[in-house]
């Protein structure tokens, strides 16, 4: 079992945090180093995405993979979810990925890993455009193109 570092009341999201205008200018700042195959995720960075998304299993389609991306299921099996790109600084994580099903969305998590090999949730937000790049992802947020005013959409 995947434990967090989260003390929760009873109605409280484990995977929802609002930021201040300031706070998001420099949440994804430093020297990440662009992840762009699920296949260079650890698997403790899956099992977290997992965990985070609420899936039983890691279920993410690379770039240009097919995946559900409308509600119409066409082909059992495909994963909802799309890699964009993901970025790792340490034991810091961002995944930037595409949502398919109902309402068609693009979304970004950042989390860490800690020494005792626990989830630490950091922040996470929603949008309708996808970023081509770590610095257009970085404006993106800090502009508010991606909203952190959501109920665990991930």
């Amino acid at each position: 079992m995947i434990m967090c570092l989260f003390a929760l009341a009873a109605d409280a999201q484990p995977f929802h945090k609002q930021l201040s205008r300031s706070e998001k200018m420099h949440i994804v700042d430093g020297p990440f180093v662009i992840v762009t195959t699920t296949e260079a995720m650890p698997v403790r960075v899956k099992q977290a995405f997992s965990e985070i998304t609420g899936e039983h299993s890691f279920a993410l389609a690379n770039p240009g993979r097919k995946y559900q991306a409308t509600d119409l299921v066409v082909e059992r099996g495909l994963p909802f979810r799309r890699l964009v790109f993901a970025g790792v600084k340490g034991n810091e994580w961002f995944l930037h990925y595409e949502r398919g099903g109902r309402g068609h969305s693009y979304s970004v998590v950042l989390f860490k890993i800690d020494a005792q090999n626990r989830l630490q949730f950091l922040w996470g937000g929603v949008g309708f455009k996808s970023a081509n790049s770590l610095e257009e992802l970085r404006k993106m947020i800090a502009i508010g193109q991606f909203s952190d005013d959501t109920s665990n959409y991930w």
